[in-house]
């Protein structure tokens, strides 16, 4: 976590009053947080899960409304107990592979397919001959029917780097166990759905990983308009809470253990699909990002630096490109899915992958890798709590407030670019 009073004192005195203001926004952002867990709850028929919770004493379950309840005070005893760092951390603007598309884009396939073990293995070859951008790194491309043990053994060929994994989809549990105490491994598990569902299974495995001594990254994806309120900070709270509950049952199973944050937001088109060109998109998680990194003090890892291209055409190299670098002028922690992926996540591309490593090499050249305090212009939104009640586990799209659409992010992103802070979109 950053000394960031310090870092607002550097800042140009321009900027000063607003980066203090966009904090309070973060710690609002956090206390509504709070109130959402406590008042709104996450819904649930674990019983597992309601027992460890209840077993704190400091969260109760309405058996009538299917919904666990957690008190302030756990939230805050579990950010307390949680990792703050982790061997092989290397601060600021950390760029790495994001988790699994289903397929490998191949230009001359009449249909999309997954990889094989052998392409899987072409793949880390090549990420292995990038490993001075690329820092970390999930299952590059799902491969036919591939054993989970036997693909992260191919990728545990890479030393230097971290790599990132799935046991939820692990039924054997010497393959959950494999990487147990593996500072170079994380368990990436998603186990709430937007908007405030746990999904039980998943939950069941993240206990497990958490019993076995897994680095954890604990991730989730709300969709602005779709699964969560399109507004960026009714989605970030969405996000803010989903992730807190997975911590609060992480640190009351394994209090002290690595939990980073791995909430990923997104922005949709109004046809409810990803819009992951969209500058908002990479604003919206630098913003995620320095709610951790100004207040929360938990590793994060966010989203970003990719496009909704289908083809790793010049508009594809040029997404990735501007995103990648919106993420690291603004300054993230982790950011994923910035090498090589197409078409909002769905392709991984050999020749967009090369294309993206040597954009950011040029990029890091020009000493831009630091980070550079500049304000995000974040905007409020009054009835972000009020709406979240409303409509929380039902479809947004019953509730005026949340109709999917970019409305709110065109406006911000043209903001931020008016501001001078982002230069305009080609």
């Amino acid at each position: 976590m950053i000394d960031i009073d310090t870092e607002i004192k550097k800042a140009p005195k321009a900027y000063q009053e607003t980066l203090l203001l966009e904090k309070q926004s973060y710690e609002r952002i956090h206390e509504t947080t709070k109130a959402v867990l406590a008042e709104v709850g996450i819904e649930t028929k674990n019983p597992e899960l309601i027992s460890l919770l209840e077993g704190t004493g400091l969260a109760g379950y309405d058996a009538s409304v299917g919904r666990i309840y957690l008190l302030p005070e756990l939230v805050e005893q579990s950010l307390s107990s949680a990792a703050k760092t982790y061997p092989g951390d290397e601060g600021q603007n950390i760029l790495g592979i994001g988790g699994i598309p289903p397929f490998l884009y191949r230009e001359a396939d009449p249909y999309p397919m997954p990889a094989s073990y052998n392409e899987l293995e072409h793949i880390i070859g090549m990420v292995g001959e990038n490993l001075d951008v690329v820092r970390f790194l999930s299952q590059p491309v799902k491969v036919q029917k591939g054993d989970p043990l036997r693909c992260n053994q191919i990728m545990d060929k890479l030393d230097n780097c971290i790599k990132v994994t799935c046991s939820a989809y692990m039924e054997d549990d010497t393959a959950v166990k494999w990487f147990a105490g593996r500072d170079d491994w994380h368990d990436s598990i998603c186990g709430v759905k937007s908007p405030l569902i746990c999904m039980d299974n998943m939950m069941d495995a993240l206990v497990k990983s958490a019993r076995s001594g897994n680095n954890l990254r604990l991730t989730t994806m709300p969709l602005a308009g779709r699964t969560a309120p399109q507004t960026p900070e009714a989605c970030i709270v969405i996000t803010h809470a989903e992730v807190m509950f997975m911590l609060a049952v992480t640190q009351t199973v394994n209090p002290g253990m690595l939990c980073m944050f791995g909430g990923m937001p997104c922005t949709t088109r109004p046809d409810g699909d990803l819009e992951y060109s969209h500058d908002a998109m990479n604003l919206l998680n630098v913003a995620v990002a320095r709610l951790n990194m100004w207040v929360t003090g938990l590793p994060s890892v966010q989203s970003g630096g990719s496009t909704s291209e289908k083809d790793p055409n010049s508009q594809a190299l040029s997404d990735g490109d501007r995103g990648r670098k919106i993420l690291c002028d603004f300054g993230v922690h982790n950011a994923r899915h910035c090498f090589g992926v197409l078409d909002n996540l769905n392709f991984f591309s050999e020749d967009a992958f090369q294309n993206d490593c040597q954009k950011q090499r040029s990029y890091l050249a020009l000493g831009r890798d630091t980070m550079q305090l500049k304000p995000l212009y974040l905007p409020e939104d009054s009835q972000a709590f009020d709406v979240i009640q409303r409509v929380a586990s039902c479809d947004y799209h019953m509730d005026a407030h949340t109709t999917a659409n970019l409305s709110a992010f065109d406006d911000w992103a043209r903001m931020v670019i008016a501001k001078g802070l982002m230069p305009e979109k080609q």
